[in-house]
């Protein structure tokens, strides 16, 4: 019997990673058509892939930051080339620049999933690491130019990737995708909220400065001062947050409106998701934040969850006013006028869960799955390769 073909997945995870879902779902997809083989910097990250059909290799790296990164990819080079695979699929935009040092007849796939200037900060102060940050971003669109085919997340990733020189024909949008776990396999229910009840809102992802914490907390403690019936559960706070952040509660009097959770597991989550009706997602209005979609958006959406976001580009792609949700200014006064609004017209909340369950039905990886299989099965068709290579050779 014929051994199937083997996919070489390097995957670089960052010491404060909060998320693995969507990495996984693409690793396992792949899995069931390839024979892979997903290479990691450390042991500790072999706990994150022991359930799926896979072989993980470890090719070790001291510490985490930005530098070591990219002289880990560099050491990559001449593994992946020496166990001649028949797809590498580069499995964030973190390690795009393996693309520059690979063959060109080595079908190559590269998964974008943010934004460059998330990962190397071009107007930082310290000019030795502008530079360094300025030619690390060269060399990552670069290499998104060189690779087979790159998976931006969202149509704003994409239309960035195409102002760097990347084809169209090599650029394919494919949504970040939200797994069966994060939806709790079971059916999705219409949220309703009784005049007079409790508003529960949920967040849950990494949560900061940057990702509206203390705009969320200053929020709830207005609402507490007109003595409006709000409960706000936050999920995924890192332990060392917890101390301050449970501090910063008593200080504001809202003890009993806030719920503190750690970091759980994916599958937990939809446990807390069906309690809520609202989910928040709160970002700065940053650079990056324009580019990326957002995966707590998605997550909840899934889960037939209304929405009040931050008024951003990336948050307007996906909520709209009389559509899933609400906006907001990043604002902890305009956060509580958008939730005293929900008190107000409690029949809203229905109407907005109805329509983020339609708008979620598209985001479920089960249905995107099929598409990214397909792209990668064409990225290592000799026929669509002579077509890529053809329209190279026109420009």
């Amino acid at each position: 019997m014929n051994e199937r073909p083997l996919a070489i997945v390097p995957v670089w995870f960052y010491d404060d990673q909060t998320g693995y879902q969507d990495f996984r779902q693409r690793i396992g997809a792949l899995a069931t058509r390839w024979r892979v083989v997903v290479v990691v910097r450390d042991l500790r990250f072999l706990r994150e892939l022991d359930d799926l059909a896979v072989a993980v290799e470890v090719l070790p790296a001291r510490g985490g930051s930005r530098w070591q990164m990219l002289a880990w990819c560099f050491r990559l080079l001449p593994w992946i080339a020496n166990r001649r695979p028949d797809l590498v699929f580069l499995l964030g935009t973190q390690v795009a620049p393996l693309a520059l040092g690979l063959p060109s007849a080595m079908p190559t796939l590269l998964y974008w999933n943010v934004h460059p200037s998330q990962l190397f900060d071009v107007q930082t102060r310290r000019l030795p690491t502008r530079w360094f940050n300025a030619l690390a971003t060269h060399l990552t669109y670069w290499a998104a130019s060189k690779a087979s085919l790159v998976f931006p997340i969202g149509q704003r990733l994409r239309q960035d990737l195409l102002l760097h020189k990347v084809l169209p024909l090599r650029a394919v949008t494919i949504p970040l995708g939200v797994s069966d776990v994060h939806t709790g396999l079971g059916p999705v229910s219409i949220r309703r909220l009784r005049r007079g009840e409790t508003l529960r809102l949920v967040i849950a992802g990494s949560i900061n400065t940057e990702r509206g914490r203390d705009v969320m907390l200053e929020a709830i403690a207005l609402l507490r001062q007109e003595s409006l019936p709000v409960h706000l559960t936050m999920i995924g706070l890192a332990p060392a947050q917890l101390p301050a952040i449970a501090e910063q509660v008593d200080r504001l009097g809202i003890g009993r409106d806030v719920a503190l959770l750690g970091r759980l597991p994916g599958s937990e989550i939809p446990r807390y998701l069906a309690q809520a009706h609202i989910g928040l997602s709160l970002l700065a209005d940053r650079p990056w934040y324009y580019f990326n979609p957002s995966t707590k958006v998605s997550e909840y959406l899934a889960n037939g969850l209304a929405v009040i976001a931050s008024d951003i580009a990336s948050h307007r792609d996906l909520v709209m006013e009389g559509g899933p949700g609400w906006l907001c200014q990043f604002q902890a006064a305009d956060l509580a006028r958008v939730v005293k609004a929900r008190l107000d017209s409690p029949e809203s909340v229905a109407v907005a869960s109805q329509n983020a369950l339609a708008a979620g039905e598209k985001l479920a990886w089960s249905k995107l799955e099929p598409d990214f299989i397909a792209l990668c099965r064409r990225a290592v068709a000799p026929t669509w390769r002579a077509a890529r290579d053809r329209q190279i050779a026109s420009l």
